[in-house]
């Protein structure tokens, strides 16, 4: 374990053995060590807030010995209608048609492994192999509508506000995703996520 300190009250924590670092991040949230106001994952990294007294190292790592149970994580089901703007271009550069493509996305559970970009972006994966590898777009759009489902890469998304994007629009949910004023977020790191279809009349 690697330990960084960034600020007065934020440290980076890495290099753990642990194969759920969401689940890990939950844990220690639950049971929160003397000085500490919040543990975040992201893919690799612990973020700790706040001023914690002597040994909260060995609370990290008593809590990296345990196994978690990824089914009792909450399930969160998205509608989606799936007409994005890139779906056509997705499914021929992909090499299948854009029902294969709407099969695909909804046939997987996937992890909500970070939040970031945006308040409420929850960076979901793993996508099926099937539609894997699709780079990001050379030139980032400047406007993608608030309830964009997107994918890039090994990761699919849902835009939670109106903002510049560079991921590939495959449809649209009108869930909404994040409320700031009554501190809403409809996705939490460790999440399992389902994309659900939406056939329009």
């Amino acid at each position: 374990m690697r330990i960084r300190r960034i600020s007065e009250t934020c440290y980076l924590v890495d290099e753990l053995d642990v194969a759920d670092l969401p689940a890990l991040a939950n844990h220690l949230q639950s049971h929160l060590f003397d000085g500490v106001e919040e543990v975040v994952a992201s893919y690799a990294v612990l973020g700790v807030y706040g001023s914690p007294s002597g040994g909260w190292e060995d609370w990290i790592l008593r809590a990296a010995a345990l196994k978690f149970d990824q089914s009792v994580s909450r399930l969160v089901e998205i509608p989606v209608t799936y007409s994005g703007e890139e779906m056509d271009w997705v499914a021929h550069s992909l090499g299948l048609s854009p029902r294969e493509v709407v099969e695909a996305h909804t046939s997987a559970e996937y992890r909500c492994f970070a939040i970031g970009f945006q308040p409420g972006f929850g960076y979901l994966g793993p996508l099926p192999e099937a539609l894997r590898g699709l780079p990001r777009r050379p030139s980032p759009r400047t406007r993608v509508p608030a309830g964009s489902v997107a994918l890039c890469m090994d990761q699919t998304a849902v835009y939670p506000g109106e903002s510049p994007g560079g991921w590939h629009l495959i449809g649209r949910t009108e869930m909404k995703m994040v409320d700031l004023e009554h501190e809403f977020f409809a996705l939490q790191v460790g999440d399992r996520v389902r994309f659900v279809e939406v056939r329009r009349p």
